[in-house]
Parts: C-alpha cells; sequence; structure tokens
C-alpha cells in the first residue's frame, strides 16, 4: 500500500511562512482525529491539532502516517494538519502560548499506541535491487 498526497500550508498566523506544495508519499494506513496527546522522554505531556485558516484560525483533522522522503530511506511517522498545520497547543491545562508549525516529525518512541494500532509500526526499509 503505497500512494502520494499532495499537502501545503498557506502562509497564516499559525505559520506565517507557510509551506511549499509536498509530495508526501503515504506507506501505510492514515490515522485521523482532532487531537493526539504525547507524550516526551521527559515524561512531559502536549497536545497537538490540525489547525485550518478557516474563520481566523481553528482546529482541523489531524492525520498521521508513516512515509519516506525518497525510496530506500528509513520510514518516518509524520503528522500533518490542515491548511495552517498544526498546532502545539502545549501542556494539558498549561498557560503557554500556542506553537504552529507546517509539520511533525514523530520518533518511534513518542508515536502514541491508538495511532500505532492504525499505522502499524514504521515498515522495513525498502532494499534497492541494482542489475
Amino acid at each position: 500500500m503505497q500512494y502520494i498526497i499532495e499537502y501545503e500550508v498557506i502562509p497564516s498566523e499559525n505559520v506565517p511562512e507557510g509551506m511549499a506544495r509536498q509530495q508526501l508519499i503515504v506507506i501505510s494506513p492514515m490515522w485521523r482525529g482532532l487531537s493526539l496527546e504525547l507524550e516526551y522522554p521527559d515524561g512531559e505531556l502536549r497536545t497537538l491539532v490540525g489547525w485550518s485558516s478557516s474563520g481566523g484560525g481553528r482546529p482541523a483533522e489531524l492525520r498521521v502516517f508513516w512515509t519516506r522522503h525518497e525510496p530506500g530511506a528509513p520510514a518516518v511517522c509524520l503528522a500533518i494538519g490542515g491548511d495552517a498545520g498544526v498546532r502545539d497547543l502545549g501542556q494539558p491545562g498549561g498557560e503557554e502560548f500556542p506553537q504552529g508549525k507546517p509539520f511533525l516529525a514523530l520518533a518511534s518512541s513518542m508515536v502514541p499506541a491508538e495511532v500505532l494500532e492504525v499505522i502499524g509500526p514504521p515498515p522495513a526499509e525498502e532494499m534497492l535491487l541494482l542489475i
């Protein structure tokens, strides 16, 4: 299972510089949800949401999947959001100012179990045969 999606982040308050249209190779099923709780190695919890520029900025669907930047490269778990990227809301109940990003790459050890149930473990590296 492999297909390509296009993803672009338009300049907005969330990500002022935006991000040019990218073609992302999806090599796993895709997890979809409204938010994701991420636990960092030091125990810190943070909430990630997709973000839309609609209506001055609001939550959007978050999508998480395995990808590779080129054939034969290691798999990377990528979280993408709406047309305004993703937004790190900080610690639950915290008073931090939310931070916008075009996307977030997750270390394998940080992928929540609920996401792994859908996308599975990192796919094995592809072997390139030279003839």
